[in-house]
């Protein structure tokens, strides 16, 4: 067994992408990841990124500045390489107590790493097909027997039953296509050779890993220290040659201010002290005399004092408007500030409009609730006391207080809602004993009106004296919706 067969597959490593970093001035550059960011792909390898709810397969060739490239938040790399060899090894115990294993064989392909990646496919082959094997209803009796006598029997039928099942149920992996290679059966000794020689793969695999993985940082970490000190020699170079720049322009600049303030300041004194010189010139060469000197020099004086006296008003006229515009401009400005509190006062006092006709038109709300409700509740109670009355006139009227005496003073005192002092005593009577009311037909069986307790009580009998059963229907009902109104 090779090392290449207990290294993952199909899915060789993962990792998540953290936003790249702001680039440029104030962050507004152009995105883009470093090299150092993305996977490096073997040629048989490929790189699937996800990019929102989508998956984007990479050869290896993507922009560090594309979208899929900058918006990725992780990233898998996959092996693509055809028909690899994938065990998967179940154990069956055995006589002696000590466990066999089954070891199944595999080729394996990854034909679609977005599917693998998007359906959420098996990240190591080996235990996907491990979990496959232990639904093979043929394992879950076997039993090898102790000794070599049925030791070849059993091999050959637990070969058969898991060639029959992963021919009649073949695994099914997402985005890879999976092939039956071989079906054995390892005894204890075998097992015992095979995981010892699996453990030192595995330590020689991982090994090899961590001096790799070192490796590959001790390169990365190289190719970064050689691209920090080229960037820092290239940055070091352009800053030497900027100030070399700068030096030459500000000593051009310098040679020409001060050439310029030369040039000025000549220019003053010449118009400064030009006449005086001039005139001292003129007496040392005796052109003037000394009270020609006096007359001219006093002459010159008077025109510096007048000069000097029309550069002071010129001074404060332009300080006098100066301050004229500090103060308009001081003006305007408390004019904004009032206008601006002004619109602030008219805001809340609308904001206050709008909550106080707010309160009033929920309170106005409210009160047309509880007038509503009051106004539904009398006429409820007056719709109740309705139909108690026109119930109680209903049973005097066909007589049938002749049978069921009734206390007319309390019926009175319900339909009033109050206590009567003064009840007629012929009424009480009256009902009490069961003698007929003026507003109440004859109760003696005539034409006008049947007698009370046989036609008119809703009640029928047949010859036989049996009742008919549209007789069992009480006229006078007032049915579920008046019972429930009177509470009953």
């Amino acid at each position: 067994m090779s090392d290449a067969s207990r290294a993952p597959y199909p899915v060789v490593s993962t990792r998540t992408l953290e936003p790249p970093a702001a680039r440029g001035w104030r962050g507004m550059g152009t995105a883009r990841r470093e090299r150092a960011e993305l996977p490096r792909l073997e040629p048989h390898q490929v790189a699937v990124y996800r990019v929102g709810e989508d998956w984007v397969e990479s050869h290896g060739d993507l922009d560090l500045r594309s979208e899929t490239a900058v918006r990725a938040t992780s990233v898998a790399v996959v092996d693509r390489r055809r028909d690899v060899p994938v065990e998967a090894m179940i154990t069956v115990p055995s006589a002696d107590g000590t466990d066999c294993a089954v070891r199944v064989r595999f080729r394996c392909t990854a034909e679609d790493a977005v599917e693998l990646m998007r359906e959420g496919g098996p990240s190591d082959a080996s235990a996907a097909l491990v979990s496959y094997l232990q639904g093979c209803p043929a394992l879950a009796g076997e039993y090898v027997p102790q000794g070599d006598a049925q030791l070849a029997e059993v091999t050959k039928r637990i070969c058969a039953n898991v060639t029959a099942f992963a021919l009649a149920q073949p695994p099914r992996l997402p985005g890879m296509a999976v092939e039956l290679v071989s079906v054995d059966l390892l005894t204890p000794d075998q097992l015992r050779d095979l995981q010892q020689r699996l453990a030192e793969l595995e330590f020689t695999r991982q090994r090899d890993a961590v001096e790799q993985a070192v490796a590959q940082e001790r390169t990365r970490r190289k190719q970064e220290h050689e691209q920090e000190l080229a960037l820092l020699t290239q940055q070091h170079q352009e800053e030497l040659h900027r100030r070399e720049q700068e030096a030459e322009l500000t000593l051009a600049e310098q040679r020409a201010a001060y050439e310029r303030e030369q040039e000025a300041l000549d220019v003053g004194q010449e118009e400064r002290f030009g006449s005086r010189f001039a005139l001292w010139r003129a007496y040392r060469r005796k052109e003037l005399t000394a009270e020609q000197l006096a007359d001219r020099l006093g002459s010159a004086e008077r025109d510096l004092r007048d000069a000097e006296e029309r550069r002071n008003e010129t001074e404060r006229a332009l300080q006098e408007r100066l301050d004229k515009l500090l103060r308009e401009d001081l003006r305007i400005e408390t004019e904004r500030a009032d206008r601006r509190w002004e619109v602030k006062r008219q805001e809340r006092v609308r904001e206050l409009e709008a909550n106080r006709e707010e309160r009033q038109r929920r309170d106005q709300q409210r009160r047309e609730d509880a007038l509503r409700k009051e106004r539904d509740d009398r006429q409820r109670v007056d719709r109740r006391q309705e139909m108690k009355f026109e119930l109680y006139k209903r049973l005097v009227h066909e007589g049938h207080t002749a049978t069921m005496p009734i206390d007319m003073q309390r019926l009175l005192e319900e339909l009033l809602g109050g206590t009567l002092d003064s009840v007629s005593g012929d009424v009480r009577t009256e009902v009490e004993a069961g003698e007929p009311t003026s507003d109440a037909p004859p109760a003696n069986g005539t034409a006008d009106a049947p007698p009370s307790g046989t036609a008119g009580s809703g009640a029928r009998d047949s010859a036989g004296g049996e009742r008919y059963p549209e007789d069992e229907h009480d006229s006078y009902d007032v049915g579920p919706a008046g019972r429930e109104e009177y509470g009953d």
